[in-house]
């Protein structure tokens, strides 16, 4: 649903920035890359090979950030 509420749109654009910002402090700068590639839609190799690492790297950096996202969602 997107809101219609200039108000609610504001404070849900506030709530994104925070989290936003809270990533990226939780995150290493690979993490980050390798973050924004995946969602850019990129495979693991595709992320591989434009990082110039291992694909078990990538992955590995994925679970990563996977466990600091949903611990930071429980604590929440």
């Amino acid at each position: 649903d997107v809101p219609s509420d200039p108000e609610t749109m504001l404070i849900d654009r506030e709530d994104l920035s925070f989290i936003e910002g809270r990533i990226g402090e939780m995150l290493s700068d690979l993490e980050k890359r390798v973050l924004v590639l995946y969602m850019d839609g990129k495979s693991y190799v595709e992320i591989s090979e434009e990082m110039g690492r291992h694909v078990k790297s990538v992955d590995n950096a994925l679970q990563r950030i996977k466990r600091k996202l949903l611990k930071y969602l429980e604590e929440k």
